[in-house]
């Protein structure tokens, strides 16, 4: 008896220690699922007719920006499609939900965006700017993307001013 004991008592402190371990790397992935998750403070549904995205307040640099959030694959594909005017809102983030080489197309879109893209730390990695496609789809108009991977890109009408600095939640 007291062998068969003995075994048990070691399989027990077997089983315990891999689950464990398992705990434990489930808790440091855990940790690392919030690294380059920039916080920007609470979103709300956007007002029409921008109803489908949210919207929220970033800052680039100085200057606090009042966007519309594009954060799944449905309103990211729909983006500024068909919109004349982004007003009250100054551009529209789309937050990919790890490092991104995503590829964007003007197609049905009808005003020049600049587009900058940011790294999950917030900072600038590339932008360039796009020229409206309205009449053709995402087959023939040309794409537009970030030389290096991305975690936000944020599209603000052309000339509307400088998107260089960091993007951060408004103070």
């Amino acid at each position: 008896m007291p062998k068969r004991v003995g075994i048990a008592a070691a399989a027990a402190v077997a089983v315990l220690a891999v689950v464990g371990m398992v705990v434990l790397a489930v808790r440091i992935r855990a940790d690392e699922s919030g690294i380059g998750h920039l916080r920007f403070g609470s979103t709300q549904a956007a007002s029409a007719p921008f109803s489908e995205f949210d919207q929220a307040r970033v800052a680039i640099g100085p200057q606090c920006l009042r966007v519309l959030v594009a954060t799944t694959p449905a309103q990211r594909t729909q983006g500024l499609r068909g919109v004349r005017s982004l007003q009250p809102y100054a551009g529209m983030l789309f937050v990919e939900q790890r490092d991104s080489s995503a590829l964007f197309t003007m197609a049905d879109t009808l005003i020049p965006l600049d587009i900058t893209f940011f790294g999950a730390d917030g900072v600038p990695v590339d932008s360039t700017r796009m020229t409206p496609c309205p009449a053709g789809t995402d087959a023939t108009c040309p794409t537009y993307g970030s030389k290096k991977p991305y975690r936000y890109a944020l599209e603000r009408p052309a000339g509307s001013g400088s998107s260089s600095g960091s993007l951060s939640s408004c103070a």
